[in-house]
């Protein structure tokens, strides 16, 4: 027995430590291979669809990148910078407090100002409330010839509208998209979205802030909102991001998680969520940019509903690796040009 239990002390000091997983973190969504590693580990990125339920769905992508947490949050505060790409047609950050002159270069093309103009509940192209459609539709009216630029305004008024009561009052009191047969609720498409992150669950209260802003605080985490215009397949879509930014010296956390959660959004996407990680094993290892998207679609439903997700979920697939080696290049090209900032901190934005 004494010659055993030496023998299992000797083996357990001589054993080399079990290498840390930098992915950990999301294993509860998806797992990494050794061979996914290596893979990363010889500068290619990686892209994958998650299993999805009803009309949500999933994609998690990841490269190796050579950088360190201050610098992702860096260029996280120069969103309109780090964002550049062919995707991206238009963006722009929120000042505190929001201001209709933050919205100046957003602009509907002819074709979603005639969307706009037609809207009715139940038959419009963009995501809006009944209320926000009659909205629209008079300033167009009352303007007559003018009709364009008093509907490009209004919609912008709109907008900010819709970022100060989600400010004032969180995602809850978001009012409903009635473009299609029954109203969409795009708050509690969110708290659906955020109870599905269970990775989330690691950094403690992160998941709840997330879900209940602003009634909850969280001192340590740095948000802003921002707008864009972004292609997607073959028409644009106008959306509003609220971006959160917390850092973490906690084993098994990333380094720095940013979580993008969209208010409001013109076309295709009801909610989604996506989380930006940079993460990192053992010193010495690579830091890897990890992204995990989850999105809850209008486009999946109906008889034709499985052919319409796998080429959704293709598209998608492809488009996360390229958006993410864009990210990767940006972030490692070196610091964001300086400028006068406007940036604060703590949780609101």
């Amino acid at each position: 027995m004494m010659v055993g239990g030496l023998l299992l002390a000797l083996q357990t000091v001589l054993s080399p430590p079990a290498s840390v997983d930098p992915f950990a973190f999301f294993r509860q969504s998806v797992v990494m291979t050794d061979d996914d590693r290596r893979q990363l580990d010889r500068g290619a990125s990686i892209a994958r669809i998650l299993p999805g339920q009803d009309q949500a769905i999933a994609v998690f992508a990841a490269v190796a990148v050579d950088i360190d947490g201050d610098r992702l949050v860096q260029w996280m505060r120069r969103i309109e910078e780090l964002k550049k790409s062919s995707y991206v047609l238009a963006i722009g950050r929120f000042s505190d407090p929001p201001r209709i002159e933050d919205l100046a270069g957003l602009a509907l093309d002819d074709e979603e100002l005639s969307a706009a103009r037609q809207c009715r509940p139940g038959d419009c192209a963009l995501k809006l409330s009944e209320a926000e459609m009659r909205e629209l539709r008079r300033a167009a009216d009352e303007a007559r010839a003018g009709w364009k630029p008093a509907l490009q305004q209004a919609f912008r008024q709109m907008i900010l509208r819709r970022v100060r009561t989600y400010l004032a009052q969180g995602q809850s009191a978001l009012g409903p998209y009635e473009d299609g047969e029954r109203p969409v609720f795009p708050g509690a498409r969110l708290t659906a979205l955020v109870g599905h992150a269970t990775f989330l669950d690691h950094l403690p209260g992160f998941a709840t802030y997330l879900d209940e802003y602003p009634r909850l605080h969280m001192p340590s985490v740095e948000s802003f909102l921002y707008w864009s215009k972004e292609r997607l397949a073959s028409r644009a879509t106008i959306g509003v991001t609220h971006v959160s930014i917390v850092r973490s010296t906690a084993p098994g956390a990333p380094d720095v998680l940013v979580a993008g959660k969209q208010i409001f959004t013109t076309r295709y996407v009801n909610a989604s969520l996506g989380v930006t990680a940079l993460i990192r094993g053992e010193p010495g290892q690579h830091a890897y940019l990890a992204y995990l998207n989850r999105s809850d679609v209008d486009v999946l439903g109906g008889t034709f509903g499985g052919i319409v997700r796998w080429f959704v979920q293709r598209r998608v697939k492809a488009e996360a690796a390229d958006v993410l080696v864009g990210l990767q290049h940006r972030l490692e090209s070196g610091q964001p040009d300086p400028r006068p900032s406007r940036e604060g901190s703590g949780s609101r934005p």
